[in-house]
């Protein structure tokens, strides 16, 4: 399962996750982070413009690490004030930064900021076609989203969506091998819920008490299974054929070493008792709605 893997590096550039104790890690924890990544097996870092500092601290640890050589999925911000024939160059300076001659994938951020940029759809096809990038994709939330990009934006090598144990089978599987039909990979992130599912139900902010059923429904099939919240969460997504690669953010090596463990292990659960699991308040699954 490590071949699944991309590791997420959002938390190497700024504070993130509602269950981040230690904030964002150093240059040096956060070297060790990628040297262990590395060495485990994981081949695929994804990183965005919009991650702090994330890109500077991977084009450093690329430059000093000659031999180590990551595979880069980056996201254009959606903030940006580029026209269209910038984007080129806008990419290889991505490149320059990120210390690799050319892009894994490139990715508009989000559904808007590609509905705001339409023009630019071509452009990044044009990157691809150019070399300098080998895939192109697109960061979406909803079904709705999911849809509109199968249905009318079909050259995109690849979505990235968020798929876990709340968002979970019963709402994204359709839509899923419809994009596996087209020939679309499916990248997930948000396996974890950004550190929810590991939250106590005293810890969990009173906007998010909806889902504390939900999170009691978790338990018990936890403890009936006898399997970690980590081993739970990671498994499921994994275990899904229709999804090619799975994203995970990690604060500490000690981290990235559990969840390497994690998917080494064979585990088995049955599957159904979480795809019954339907979360009905669907705007809580988004953490951009938390606040």
């Amino acid at each position: 399962m490590i071949n699944k893997l991309i590791l997420g590096t959002v938390q190497l550039g700024l504070d993130y996750g509602i269950n981040n104790q230690s904030g964002k890690p150093s240059l040096e924890s956060a070297f060790n982070i990628l040297e262990t990544a590395f060495t485990s097996g994981i081949r695929i870092l994804d990183t965005a413009e919009a991650y702090g500092n994330s890109q500077e601290v991977i084009g450093k640890f690329q430059k000093e690490n000659p031999d180590k050589k990551f595979k880069i999925i980056t996201k254009l911000n959606g903030q940006h004030t580029l026209q269209t024939n910038d984007l080129l160059d806008h990419i290889l300076e991505n490149c320059e930064v990120l210390g690799v001659s050319d892009l894994y994938g490139y990715m508009f951020h989000n559904y808007q900021s590609f509905k705001n940029n339409t023009s630019f759809y071509d452009e990044i096809l044009l990157a691809k076609t150019k070399g300098i990038i080998e895939k192109a994709g697109i960061s979406l939330y909803t079904n709705g989203e999911i849809e509109d990009i199968i249905s009318n934006y079909s050259d995109f090598d690849f979505i990235q969506i968020p798929f876990n144990l709340f968002d979970n089978e019963s709402k994204r599987k359709e839509l899923l091998e419809k994009a596996k039909d087209k020939g679309i990979e499916v990248h997930t992130r948000s396996v974890f819920l950004q550190g929810l599912f590991f939250k106590k139900s005293t810890e969990v902010p009173k906007k998010l008490n909806p889902l504390l059923p939900y999170l009691k429904t978790l338990k018990n099939i936890q403890e009936k299974e006898v399997l970690s919240t980590e081993a739970l969460a990671l498994q499921y997504v994994l275990q899904k054929e229709y999804i090619n690669y799975v994203l995970i953010g990690v604060e500490s090596v000690e981290q990235l070493l559990n969840n390497i463990k994690i998917c080494k292990e064979k585990i088995s659960f049955p599957h159904d008792v979480i795809d019954a699991i339907h979360v009905v308040e669907d705007e809580l699954l988004n953490p951009s709605n938390w606040n």
